[in-house]
């Protein structure tokens, strides 16, 4: 009895060991692959929501409250621009409320050497202040931070700590219309959440493994016994108990008819008895469980017929278990999604590994109704490892399919006019492309449509009626074409026509003129009536001449926009096509930008100087530094050649840099000299696009500083039209630079949009009157009394005045008739070279000694003779 008992007792042993290594194991692996997946789950989610939040936000709404807004004393701002985004980030913290979301910016206006940030409206304001980031709060900038803002970037910071808690976070740059980075958005999650969650799911495995365990320990025991006792009754009642039998008609006294096997027939009997009222337990347990879990369980043959199914799966698809039993799949599924779902089982059925993918398709339930499903496929195979059977795990996911259409739909829709946006246009248009490529006979036009004088109707009535007036335009080309045709917005005032299928050059013309008469007609915005015209660039797909063809959508976008700016160029309200010569001469001017952008670079630009005289004493007063370029291929080249393009690529800003520190240093160089008085002063043109930036204030400093140039000898001069184009802050930045000593001087006086009675409004210590006034000073007496007005009134406001282009004595002895204070033209000097210059300066000085000497000469005569 020993050895029987030893036996039995080592194998039980054995069994248990393994299967409980085995159980641990599994449920372990299970368990990890729930978490990990669950917290990635997550991640998509924060992810998800902070693209789309980005995508969402209203941009225009975002940077007016991120320069204007002004933090309160809670901590928040009273602004109704904060209110309004803190209700936005409430609302979406309500569709999923683990992620609180907030929004942030760069800050440019610290000088410390780590980069900084600034919060701006945090949702946790509304939900628990003393974990919200402050309005306007500083705070240093992390990797994350710095790429998202500078890069756009989405980047995600896993779990970490600050002041406010543990979070993980993901960050999303925002964009504004023309795709410049003007911030970012934050969505994060706590850690305590997600610790949360791991602890729930493992009480839920451990519950789940404590449960199975003891019936895995009762199997291991009656399959010990069954290996220990192979009695024919056990076998028999074992067998009756395996098919599902749990009171078979087996007797197990009758089969041991010695007293020796008594004992061990009582205990194998009730250990077997035991053991069928577990299995019972088990099964009801596991019958239960198949039928309320929260996802549809359906067991397939390999012909697709369904041979068991779960409640859950039944109430999915409306139909009764029994109408579902020995049904085709095929008659479940949407026509369309039939054969994409016979290919995904197949795969799964014949595939060698462990599928992980999933197939999502339409059902039709039984009332009708199209849902959307998740299916997951798991093989059962028989002994020989042949398929047999495969399950099907299935679950509802229509409200998230919806979810991503709508994602979708405002990631490829101009949130303001609903027109297609450039994304989405792209797209088409490359698809457009490969068909034409493939069809040599079709043919289509893009049409790029810019509307003139746009910025009119925004500076006088604000972005609301602009946005308005936006909203009819769409309509108005949406009017101009057909059904098959796109029209899409693709930022600011510029909108984009894809004319899918035209015969002709003469059809996209018809619409080019067709679409000029429509929105010539005036337009009313609260109560005040507006006209506007369209410059139209048109380019077709292919060169009908050549039969040449476009292979991506950005060169043809690149033409139309050549095409456009030539309708500009020349006026603009027209439209022009697309050509060679329109080509090549764009080529020429981007030849030009990149030997522009080089000769800046090396510094083979030069400054000439062209004086600026004292009309009352006739000595020098100051100097006007104009920038000229001596082309190694073309020769010189005139201001008005290379300037534009300076402005149109941005160059601008780096060649204005450039003239402002040569300029001051060549100044200070000729003080240290002694070429010319100290109080002599240099005036540099400033360009409109450096106000643009931040960094004109802090330039003009730093030149101050390392050229050494007293701040009282440098003038800057804007013209006029800068000034009308964005007064707040041009106005706000020329305040600065004149309280830093440095003299403002409006330029070419006149000729811009700006009223006399505007004058007094602006920091300006000089005015440069247009050559266009003094020219005609001799040819009509109302002339000179026009000018006349002009000076007094500057005079009357404590303004200096300087008259440009004077070239004759006459018009000279007119201005100084009329006091105008200085006077700057060909009369007195060319603009003029460094050395040149010199020169000129030096025997400027000499003849005004001489002519001192013989003034003083002729006074001392006539005292002698008196």
């Amino acid at each position: 009895m020993k050895k029987f008992v030893s036996l039995r007792s080592k194998i039980l042993v054995g069994f248990t060991l393994m299967f409980t290594v085995f159980g641990i194991g599994v449920y372990y692996w299970f368990y990890r692959f729930t978490t990990d997946k669950t917290l990635q789950r997550l991640k998509d989610d924060l992810r998800i929501s902070a693209i789309a939040s980005s995508q969402q936000i209203d941009v225009d709404e975002f940077v007016t409250l991120s320069q204007t807004g002004k933090a309160n004393q809670e901590g928040g701002s009273d602004d109704p621009l904060y209110q309004k985004q803190l209700e936005w980030l409430y609302n979406l913290h309500q569709i999923n409320p683990k992620i609180f979301i907030f929004t942030f910016i760069k800050d440019d206006s610290q000088t410390q050497e780590k980069q900084q940030i600034r919060y701006l409206v945090d949702v946790w304001m509304n939900i628990d202040a003393s974990k919200s980031a402050r309005f306007l709060e500083s705070a240093i900038a992390t990797p994350y931070h710095i790429n998202t803002l500078t890069n756009g970037t989405v980047e995600f910071r896993d779990f970490y700590q600050d002041k406010w808690g543990k979070w993980m976070t993901y960050y999303a740059p925002i964009r504004d219309k023309s795709g410049k980075i003007v911030g970012a958005i934050g969505a994060d999650m706590q850690i305590d959440e997600i610790t949360q969650l791991q602890k729930e799911i493992q009480r839920q495995f451990l519950v789940s493994f404590g449960i199975s365990y003891p019936f895995f320990l009762t199997l291991i025991y009656i399959l010990t016994t069954l290996l220990t006792r192979r009695f024919q009754a056990m076998q028999k009642y074992a067998q009756a108990v395996g098919e599902g039998n749990y009171q078979p008609n087996i007797s197990l006294s009758s089969e041991f008819k010695f007293s020796f096997f008594n004992d061990e027939r009582i205990i194998l009997s009730k250990a077997l008895e035991e053991m069928t009222g577990k299995i019972r337990q088990r099964e009801e347990l596991l019958n239960a469980i198949f039928n309320q879990v929260a996802v549809g369980i359906g067991i397939h043959t390999l012909d697709h017929k369904i041979k068991i199914v779960n409640q859950t799966f039944c109430r999915l698809i409306g139909y009764s278990e029994e109408e579902l039993i020995d049904r085709h799949c095929c008659d479940i599924t949407h026509p369309e999604d039939i054969e994409l779902s016979k290919k995904y089982i197949h795969e799964m059925i014949h595939s060698k590994v462990f599928p992980p993918s999933t197939h999502e398709k339409r059902c039709i339930c039984k009332n009708g109704e199209i849902i959307w499903i998740e299916m997951a496929i798991t093989i059962i195979e028989d002994n020989h490892k042949n398929p047999k059977y495969f399950i099907s795990v299935i679950q509802d996911i229509t409200r998230r399919r919806f979810a991503e259409k709508k994602l979708i739909e405002a990631a490829n829709t101009d949130f303001l006019t609903k027109l297609p946006n450039r994304g989405y246009f792209i797209e088409c248009l490359d698809d457009l492309l490969s068909q034409a490529n493939d069809y040599l006979h079709n043919l289509f036009a893009l049409l790029l449509v810019d509307l003139d004088n746009f910025k009119t109707i925004n500076d006088s009535l604000g972005h609301l009626a602009g946005d308005q007036f936006l909203v009819n335009i769409a309509n108005h080309l949406s009017d101009c074409v057909t059904d098959k045709d796109i029209v899409a917005r693709l930022g600011g005032d510029e909108f984009a026509i894809l004319l899918t299928s035209i015969q002709s050059i003469e059809d996209a013309i018809v619409v080019a003129n067709k679409i000029q008469t429509e929105i010539s007609i005036p337009f009313y915005i609260h109560g005040q009536e507006f006209v506007t015209s369209a410059s139209i660039g048109i380019v077709l797909s292919r060169n009908l001449a050549s039969q040449t063809k476009y292979l991506v959508a950005s060169d043809l976008l690149r033409d139309a926009d050549i095409a456009m700016y030539q309708v500009k160029n020349k006026g603009k309200n027209n439209y022009a096509i697309f050509g060679q010569e329109m080509y090549e001469n764009f080529i020429h001017q981007l030849k030009l930008e990149n030997d522009l952008r080089k000769a800046i670079g090396e510094g083979s630009l030069s400054l000439y100087y062209q004086p600026i005289i004292d009309l009352k004493t006739g000595e020098l007063y100051s100097l006007e530094s104009l920038v000229r370029w001596f082309h190694p291929e073309l020769g010189f080249l005139t201001p008005n050649k290379f300037l534009p393009i300076a402005e149109q690529s941005g160059l601008i800003v780096e060649l204005g840099n450039w003239g402002l520190k040569t300029a001051c240093h060549q100044l200070h160089q000729w003080h240290e000299e002694k070429l010319i008085s100290e109080n002599i002063s240099v005036n540099v043109n400033i360009a409109g696009k450096q106000f643009d930036g931040k960094d004109l204030l802090t330039q003009i400093v730093k030149t101050l500083s390392e050229t050494k140039l007293s701040p009282s000898h440098l003038h800057i001069e804007v013209t006029e039209t800068i000034i009308s184009h964005n007064t707040v802050n041009v106005t706000k930045t020329l305040k600065k630079i004149k309280d830093l000593g440095v003299k403002i001087a409006i330029d070419d006086f006149g000729t811009g949009y700006s009223s006399l009675a505007r004058l007094r409004n602006f920091p300006v210590n000089e005015i440069k009157i247009d050559k266009a006034f003094v020219q005609p000073l001799n040819t009509h007496p109302r002339n000179v009394k026009f000018l006349q007005g002009i000076i007094t009134l500057c005079q009357n406001l404590e303004l200096k005045v300087v008259c440009e282009g004077i070239e004759t004595e006459a018009q000279n002895n007119i201005l100084s008739d009329l006091h105008c204070n200085y006077g700057q033209g060909y009369l007195f000097a060319k603009p003029m070279s460094v050395s040149d210059f010199e020169l000129w300066i030096k025997n400027k000085t000499k003849r005004d000694e001489e002519r001192k000497k013989n003034q003083n000469s002729e006074s001392n005569f006539i005292k002698g003779e008196l």
